[in-house]
C-alpha cells in the first residue's frame, strides 16, 4: 500500500467510525423515544376511554333525571287534581299536555271507571285494549312491595354526584325545567276547581281531626310494560284517603323528543354517543356514531324507568395512531440514514476534491514544466542560429538560408504555443469571442494545408487531401477553425509520425454544415483515453521524461473551440489502424 493510499484509508476510517457511532446512538435514542411515545399513547388512550365511559354514565344519569322529573311531575299533578268533576279535569289535561296520552280512573279492584268502555274516542279505546291484559292480572297497586319500592325511588332526593357540573349541564337543566313545567301544567278549568277543593279540604280537616279518623297514606308508582313489542309507561297514584286510583299513560314520542337534551351538545374528536330504545333503534345521537361496529361502552338505563334502553359510546382511533410507533421509528431511522449518507457523501466529496486538487496541482506543475520546456526549446534554437548568423559562421548562402528557415519554423512553433496558452486562458474565463462570417471552408482548408505542408514533410508525414472540388460555404469563425486544424495537425506530427501519412478529408453534412476528418496511421488512442485526451493537461504519457513534449492543451482547446462554434470534436479508431479525429461544424 502506497503512502497516498494509506493516508486516504486513514481519512476514511476517521470519517466512517464516528459516523457509524453517531448512527448507532441515534437509532438507540429513536427506539427509546418510540417506547416512551407508545407508553404515553397508551396512557392517553386509557384516559380517553375512561372519559368516554364517564360521559356515557353521565348521559344515562341525565336521561334518568329527565324521565324521573316527567314521572314525578305527572303524578304530582294527578295527586293534586280536584276530586269534584275529576273527569272534566282529565279531559282537559289530555288535550293540553303533550306528555299525556291517556288519563284514567280505576277502582281499587281494577275496574276501569274512565274512560268508559263504550267511548267513541279512538285513543281511549286503544288504551283499553292495551290495558285489558294488564288488568286481567292483579292490579299493580295491589302489590305493596313493588309500590313501596317505586315510591321510595321517586321520592328519593338526587345524590350530589348526579348534580355535579360538566360541559353540558346547562342544557340538561334547561331540558329538565322544560319537562317539569310541562308535566305539572294544569288546565284553566283545573286551576279554578283546585281552589274550591282546597277550601273544602281545609274545612274538612278540623272535623277529621275531631273524629280521630286515620287517613291512609298516598300511594303511587310507575309501571313500564310491553304490549305488542312496544314499550308503554303507566303511572298511577292513589291519593290519601281516596277510594279510587288515578292514572296516566305517558306519550312516548313526546318523552323521546325531550330526551335529546341529555346528550352533549359537543363531543370530543372521534367520540360518539347514542341513546337506543329496547329494540336497538337509535333515538338520539351526538358525534360520530358508526352504523356497524361494537361500541366502546354500553350503559343501560334503569329498568324501573326505561327497561332495555341504553346509551352506547364509540371512540374512533385518532388518524395515524395505529402503527404510529413503527412509523415514527421508520421516519426517524430514514432521517438518521439520510444524515449519515450526507456525512459520508460530504466526506467523500471532500476527499475526492482533495485528490482532484492534488491531481490538478500535479498537472499544473507538469504543465508549467512542459510549457517552460516548450518555450525554451524554440527560443534556444532561435538564439543558436541567430548567433551563428551574427558571427558569420556560415559556409555559403545556402547554409544561411537554411538557418533562416529553421528560425522561421521555430518562431511559428513558438507562436502556436503562445496562441494555445492565450486561447486556454480566454476559454477558462469565458471571454472567448467568435467572429462568425461567410466562409468557403474548402478553399480555407486548402490554404491552411499549403502553409503546413513543409512542416508535415519535415516530420516525415505524407499529406493526403480529400477535398471537394466545388466550394463548401459555411458561416463560422475563420481563426477558430484554423486553430482547431493546426492543433490536430500538430498532434499528428507529435504522435503519428511513425505512420508515414496523414489524411485530411472534408465532406458536407446531410443536415447542413460539414465534417472535417484528420486521419493518421499512428499507434492510435487507447479506448480508456479517447474521451480523456480532450481534458485539459491530460496526456497519455504525462511524465517529464516523456518522448514527446507538450502541455496537454491542444486537443482540449480544439474541442472547446468546436463546441463554441456549436459543433463537436471526437476521436474514433481508424479502420486499418490509427486514429480519426472528426470535427463537425453546423
Amino acid at each position: 500500500m502506497t503512502p497516498t493510499s494509506r493516508r486516504i484509508f486513514l481519512y476514511w476510517l476517521l470519517l466512517l467510525v464516528p459516523t457509524l457511532v453517531v448512527g448507532a446512538v441515534a437509532v438507540q435514542l429513536l427506539r427509546r423515544e418510540r417506547a416512551r411515545l407508545a407508553e404515553r399513547a397508551t396512557y392517553a388512550d386509557e384516559a380517553r376511554r375512561a372519559a368516554v365511559t364517564a360521559r356515557a354514565s353521565l348521559i344515562v344519569e341525565n336521561a334518568e333525571l329527565l324521565v324521573g322529573d316527567v314521572e314525578t311531575g305527572l303524578l304530582d299533578t294527578l295527586a293534586t287534581a280536584p276530586a269534584p268533576d275529576l273527569d272534566g279535569f282529565l279531559d282537559q289535561w289530555e288535550k293540553t299536555n303533550p306528555l299525556v296520552r291517556t288519563a284514567f280512573r280505576c277502582a281499587v279492584d281494577g275496574r276501569v271507571l274512565r274512560p268508559a268502555v263504550d267511548t267513541t274516542d279512538e285513543n281511549a279505546r286503544g288504551f283499553l285494549r292495551r290495558f285489558a291484559r294488564r288488568l286481567a292480572e292483579p292490579p299493580p297497586w295491589s302489590e305493596p312491595t313493588v309500590v313501596q319500592a317505586a315510591a321510595d325511588r321517586l321520592q328519593a332526593a338526587p345524590s350530589l354526584e348526579r348534580q355535579k357540573a360538566d360541559s353540558n349541564f346547562a342544557q340538561v337543566q334547561s331540558a329538565r325545567r322544560d319537562v317539569q313545567n310541562l308535566s305539572k301544567a294544569r288546565s284553566s278549568y283545573a286551576a279554578g276547581e283546585a281552589s274550591v277543593d282546597n277550601r273544602r279540604e281545609r274545612a274538612a280537616a278540623p272535623a277529621a281531626k275531631q273524629t280521630g279518623a286515620v287517613t291512609a297514606p298516598e300511594r303511587r308508582a310507575w309501571l313500564p310494560w310491553a304490549v305488542e313489542n312496544r314499550l308503554h309507561l303507566l303511572g298511577w297514584v292513589q291519593p290519601a284517603g281516596a277510594g279510587e286510583v288515578r292514572g296516566v299513560e305517558l306519550e312516548m314520542a313526546a318523552l323521546i323528543s325531550r330526551l335529546g337534551g341529555a346528550l352533549p351538545v359537543e363531543s370530543g374528536a372521534g367520540e360518539g354517543y347514542a341513546l337506543r330504545d329496547d329494540r336497538g333503534r337509535v333515538l338520539h345521537q351526538a358525534g360520530a356514531v358508526p352504523r356497524a361496529g361494537a361500541p366502546l361502552v354500553r350503559v343501560p338505563l334503569s329498568a324501573a324507568l326505561l327497561p332495555d334502553w341504553d346509551v352506547v359510546a364509540f371512540l374512533a382511533a385518532p388518524p395515524g395512531e395505529s402503527g404510529g410507533g413503527a412509523g415514527f421509528l421508520f421516519v426517524g431511522s430514514l432521517l438518521v440514514g439520510i444524515l449519515l449518507v450526507a456525512i459520508l457523501a460530504g466526506g467523500s466529496l471532500l476527499l475526492w476534491q482533495a485528490r482532484r486538487s492534488g491531481a490538478e496541482a500535479a498537472q499544473k506543475t507538469s504543465f508549467v514544466a512542459n510549457v517552460s520546456h516548450e518555450f525554451k526549446t524554440p527560443l534556444t534554437t532561435i538564439r543558436l542560429y541567430a548567433e551563428l548568423l551574427e558571427q558569420g559562421r556560415v559556409r555559403d548562402a545556402a547554409q544561411g538560408g537554411e538557418y533562416l528557415r529553421t528560425i522561421g519554423r521555430e518562431v511559428q512553433r513558438l507562436a502556436r504555443l503562445v496562441n494555445n496558452v492565450l486561447d486556454f486562458s480566454r476559454l477558462e474565463q469565458g471571454r472567448k469571442k467568435y467572429a462568425r462570417e461567410p466562409l468557403d471552408l474548402a478553399a480555407e482548408l486548402a490554404r491552411l494545408l499549403d502553409a503546413q505542408a513543409p512542416r508535415l514533410v519535415e516530420a516525415g508525414l505524407t499529406l493526403r487531401r480529400e477535398l471537394p472540388a466545388s466550394p463548401l460555404p459555411l458561416t463560422t469563425d475563420r481563426d477558430a477553425v484554423g486553430q482547431i486544424v493546426l492543433n490536430l495537425l500538430d498532434n499528428a506530427c507529435k504522435y503519428a509520425a511513425g505512420g508515414g501519412e496523414v489524411t485530411v478529408a472534408l465532406l458536407p453534412r446531410p443536415a447542413g454544415g460539414a465534417i472535417l476528418s484528420v486521419l493518421d496511421r499512428g499507434p492510435g488512442v487507447p479506448p480508456a483515453h479517447r474521451e480523456r485526451i480532450f481534458e485539459k493537461f491530460h496526456r497519455v504519457d504525462d511524465t517529464l521524461t516523456a518522448e514527446k513534449t507538450g502541455a496537454g492543451l491542444g486537443l482540449s482547446i480544439a474541442r472547446q473551440l468546436a463546441r463554441g462554434l456549436s459543433g463537436d470534436l471526437r476521436c474514433e479508431p481508424r479502420a486499418g489502424g490509427g486514429a480519426a479525429f472528426l470535427l463537425e461544424l453546423p
